[in-house]
C-alpha cells in the first residue's frame, strides 16, 4: 500500500519513510503541499501523512483537496503543540488522527498499520456491497437482470417505472441501471414522499431569485442536475397531482420552466420513477394521472416480494452474513436446519430489507458461530409454530405468551412457571405441544 508523506522537515520525512518501508508500505516524499499534490494525483495513495505547517499550501488545505480528489483516502495531522487548534480543525474536516511534533515513531506506524487494515477492510466491504447490489437466481431476478442489460446497450434516454412493495430492492434495482449505463453519469434521486408537496416544484425545476418568498438566489432544480444522466423519482405515488401535470409535459417536450422564469430550458434525461403503490388503483381513485403512468412505463421492472423468491433466501442470508461477520469481526459460518426452515417459510412481510435486518440482530448477538432457533426474534418462531401446527386463535395467544416468557428468562422453565402461575410439568407439556426448542 502507498503513503504519502508530506513535510518540510527532512528528518521527519526520512525517519518515517524508513520506518513505514520496513512494515512493507511504499513511501512517497514531499516537502510541500504543492509537490505532495501533484504525487497524490500521479499515484493515488490511499494513506497521507501531512504536517499542518508547509511552505506555500499549508496542510489543511492540502488536507481539503485530498479529501476532494479522494474521499476515502485516509490522512494523518502532524503538527506542533502551539497549533493544536489547527490539528482539532483537520479532525473536523475529515483527518483520521493527527500527532503533536516530536512525535513517537512506534505510534505513528501503529496507527498507520491501523489505518490500513481499515482501507482492506473498507475495500472488502465495498466489494461485498457491490456483490450485494441485486442477489438472486430466480427466474423473476434474472428477468429483471437481463433487463437491465438491455436498458444499459440503449444509446437514448428513455422512461422506466420499478414497482414493488416496501424493500424488494426498487432503489437498488435504479442504481445497478445507473452503474451499468456508466458512473460518469448523474445519478439524482427525489423522494416525492419525503419533500412537502409545495416545496416539490422548486426542488424538481429550480427556482429564479425572488420567485417566491424566501428565495434569496437562483438554485438549479434536479431535473438539470440530471442532463444527460438518470432522475430517479422514487415513491412517485406522492408526488402531488399538479405536479404531476408538470412532469408530464416537461417529459414530451423535454423542456422545463424554473419557477418564477420565463425561459424554458431543455433537457435530455432517462428518468427512473419508482412506488410501492398499486397505480393502477390510484388511477381509479384519482391520485395519479393515467396519461402520466404510460408516459414513465416505457420500461416496466416489477421487483417480486422474498415470499414469491424463497429460492434466493440462502444466497441473501450467505451475502449478508459475509457482510456482517466483516463488520463486527465475526465468523459465523453455519446455520443449523430447524433455523434455516424457520427462516425459509416465514413470509418476511419487510422483504430483503426485513431479512438484512434480522441477520445483522442475530449477528451481533451471536456467540457460538452457528445460528440455531434461539437466535431468531420471536416474530419468525411465532409464525412458523403457528403454520406448522395449524393453531386455533386461542392457542396462538398462548404459544406467544409462552414464548415470551421463555426468551424473557432464557427458557428458564422455574421463572417462566412462577411468572405465569402455571406448573413446571404444564409448561413443559405445552413447550411439547407447541414444539418450542431452545
Amino acid at each position: 500500500m502507498k503513503v504519502l508523506i508530506i513535510d518540510d522537515e527532512e528528518s521527519i520525512r526520512f525517519s518515517l519513510k524508513i520506518s513505514l518501508e520496513k512494515l512493507g508500505f511504499d513511501s512517497l516524499v514531499a516537502e510541500t503541499g504543492e509537490k505532495g499534490l501533484e504525487l497524490f494525483k500521479i499515484h493515488s495513495p490511499k494513506l497521507a501523512i501531512v504536517d499542518i505547517k508547509l511552505p506555500g499550501i499549508d496542510g489543511i488545505e492540502v488536507l481539503k483537496r485530498i479529501r476532494k480528489l479522494d474521499p476515502d483516502c485516509i490522512v494523518i495531522m502532524i503538527t506542533y503543540l502551539s497549533e493544536v487548534k489547527l490539528a482539532v480543525k483537520s479532525i473536523k474536516i475529515g483527518a483520521y488522527d493527527y500527532f503533536m511534533k516530536p512525535f513517537s515513531l512506534a505510534e505513528i506506524t501503529n496507527t498507520v498499520k491501523r489505518a490500513a487494515k481499515y482501507i482492506e477492510k473498507k475495500k472488502e466491504l465495498d466489494r461485498l456491497n457491490y456483490e450485494l447490489r441485486f442477489i438472486g437466481e430466480s427466474s423473476s431476478i434474472n428477468s429483471i437482470k437481463d433487463t437491465i442489460k438491455v436498458i444499459s446497450n440503449l444509446e437514448m434516454s428513455t422512461h422506466i417505472l420499478i414497482q414493488g412493495e416496501s424493500g424488494t430492492g426498487k432503489e437498488v434495482v435504479a442504481k445497478l441501471i445507473h452503474e451499468k449505463m456508466g458512473k460518469d453519469k448523474a445519478f439524482v434521486p427525489l423522494n416525492c414522499s419525503a419533500i412537502p408537496k409545495n416545496l416539490q416544484e422548486s426542488e424538481l425545476f429550480g427556482y429564479e431569485k425572488g420567485a417566491f418568498t424566501g428565495a434569496d438566489e437562483k438554485k438549479e432544480g434536479l431535473i438539470s442536475k440530471s442532463d444527460g444522466g438518470i432522475l430517479f423519482l422514487d415513491e412517485i405515488g406522492d408526488m402531488d397531482l399538479s405536479l404531476q401535470a408538470k412532469l408530464l409535459r416537461a417529459l414530451q417536450e423535454k423542456k422545463y420552466r424554473p419557477v418564477g422564469s420565463l425561459k424554458e430550458e431543455d433537457f435530455d434525461t432517462t428518468v427512473i420513477a419508482a412506488t410501492n403503490k398499486d397505480l393502477k388503483e390510484e388511477i381509479n381513485k384519482g391520485n395519479f394521472r393515467d396519461d402520466l403512468y404510460y408516459r414513465l412505463n416505457v420500461i416496466p421492472i416489477y421487483v417480486p416480494p422474498l415470499r414469491e423468491r424463497k429460492r434466493d433466501i440462502p444466497l441473501l442470508i450467505s451475502s449478508f452474513l459475509k457482510e456482517y461477520n466483516l463488520k463486527l469481526n465475526k465468523e459465523i459460518k453455519k446455520i443449523d436446519k430447524e433455523a434455516m426452515d424457520m427462516l425459509l417459510n416465514y413470509d418476511w412481510p419487510g422483504n430483503v430489507r426485513e431479512l438484512k435486518n434480522v441477520i445483522e440482530r442475530i449477528a451481533i448477538f451471536n456467540e457460538d458461530n452457528i445460528i440455531h432457533v434461539k437466535d431468531l426474534p420471536n416474530e419468525i418462531k411465532s409464525y412458523f409454530y403457528e403454520e406448522k401446527k395449524k393453531l386455533s386463535p386461542l392457542e396462538i395467544a398462548e404459544l406467544k405468551v409462552i414464548l415470551h416468557s421463555l426468551e424473557k428468562y432464557g427458557w428458564n422453565i422455574s421463572k417462566v412457571s412462577e411468572e405465569l402461575n402455571i406448573s413446571r410439568q404444564t409448561i413443559r407439556r405445552k413447550m411439547e405441544k407447541y414444539d418450542l426448542k431452545k
